[in-house]
């Protein structure tokens, strides 16, 4: 019978007993730090100072967002102005002229060209309906004068014959008297008298008629003066009110509006991003330039929903700190979470990817909002990924 070499097995039996003792302490070793790590994305510091983070990742946008600006569908880009991708530019700097503009500036010749010839029309019917009112206001101003001069004849005379009829109906009167005393008065004399009395009566009670048919003539013709006037007031109004002055104002208006929104203009005072825009190029599909206020920024962090409860807690006590890093910043970034309302009500899909091809690709996170401390940095690269340490306050 061979000899059998139990020595060999039993040296390979205690071998294996021990590899498996060492797998058991290498997962009690682990097992260990993991139950000391806490949840992902959390770092515990010894009991001793017992600081709590949360890390996330996140990405660099600027506090008012990024602003494109793109022309109306179906016009083209006729001129880009000379605007480089990082200069930066003041509102309502020029961006673009459209094609519909050369179309734009005719319809505001067009409506210059109206508002003239209504103003012109205007000017030429104030100027007749003014003379018409001139001339009906002198023939007015004539009367009333001719009136005053001729009433004025005719109470004078009648002052005159007021008189001779008093002094001849008083030689009458005086006749009589003298007759009744004895005094001898001849027919003769007598008829003469009451004939000279009886004239004087006449021609006062004619020029009494004369006056006061001159003055009711006079009262008619300034009736009519008057509604000479208030016909050509009216005429006046009327050729005022047909000339179409407001209209024409109005289009005019207009039409410098729209050949003022053919030339695109920048919406704000900001940093251009992105130039995409090219001479010719159809407009209403595309920005034609991306542009940013960068003097603001913040960092958008998805954190984990499992880690939402402990931020708004930290949230309530004051801001958190926070501090953003990325190999391509010089220097790590800072910033706060002011309130709750920088904290997004909405989870959703992660937006921003880690690196490696075993991390989650997939995640429910809720944005938070923090607001960077003002850094040149921080506006160098747009949507650029960090990673975002969250830390209460002290």
């Amino acid at each position: 019978m061979p000899h059998r070499n139990t020595a060999g097995r039993s040296g390979r039996g205690w071998e294996t007993l021990l590899a498996i003792l060492a797998a058991v302490a290498a997962g009690a070793a682990g097992g260990y730090l993991i139950a000391r790590s806490g949840s992902p994305g959390t770092t515990v510091e010894p009991s001793a100072t017992r600081v709590e983070k949360i890390t996330s990742l996140g990405r660099l946008q600027p506090t008012n967002g990024v602003v494109p600006v793109i022309g109306p569908p179906g016009d083209r880009i006729l001129r880009l102005y000379d605007v480089a991708t990082g200069s930066e530019i003041a509102i309502n700097t020029p961006i673009a002229d459209l094609a519909s503009r050369l179309d734009r500036l005719k319809e505001v010749l067009i409506a210059e060209t109206q508002q003239k010839e209504a103003n012109d029309s205007l000017k030429f019917a104030r100027i007749a309906g003014d003379q018409r009112l001139l001339a009906a206001k002198a023939e007015l101003n004539q009367a009333q004068a001719n009136k005053d001069s001729d009433l004025a004849a005719i109470d004078a005379k009648l002052v005159f014959l007021k008189l001779q009829a008093a002094a001849a109906a008083s030689g009458v009167s005086r006749l009589v008297k003298l007759k009744a005393g004895g005094v001898a008065v001849s027919p003769e004399e007598m008829d003469k008298a009451s004939v000279l009395a009886a004239q004087a009566d006449a021609e006062l009670k004619a020029t009494v008629a004369v006056r006061t048919k001159t003055a009711t003539t006079y009262d008619q013709t300034e009736k009519a003066a008057s509604a000479k006037i208030a016909a050509a007031q009216a005429d006046l109004d009327e050729a005022i009110a047909r000339v179409p002055t407001k209209s024409t104002e109005e289009k005019l208006i207009l039409a410098r509006q729209l050949a003022e929104q053919t030339t695109l203009k920048a919406p704000i005072t900001g940093t251009v991003l992105k130039v995409t825009g090219r001479t010719g190029q159809p407009t209403g599909l595309e920005p034609i330039l991306q542009m940013a206020d960068l003097t603001t920024m913040t960092a958008v962090a998805e954190v984990y929903e499992s880690d939402v409860e402990r931020l708004s807690q930290w949230v309530k006590r004051g801001p958190v700190k926070a501090e953003v890093k990325n190999p391509a910043l010089p220097r790590p970034l800072s910033g706060v979470v002011k309130s709750e309302q920088d904290i997004s009500r909405m989870i959703a899909r992660n937006q921003v990817f880690a690196l490696g091809p075993r991390e989650d690709a997939d995640r429910r996170v809720i944005e938070v909002t923090v607001h960077l401390n003002p850094d040149a940095d921080a506006g160098r690269f747009i949507g650029l990924q960090v990673t975002v340490t969250l830390e209460p306050s002290k």
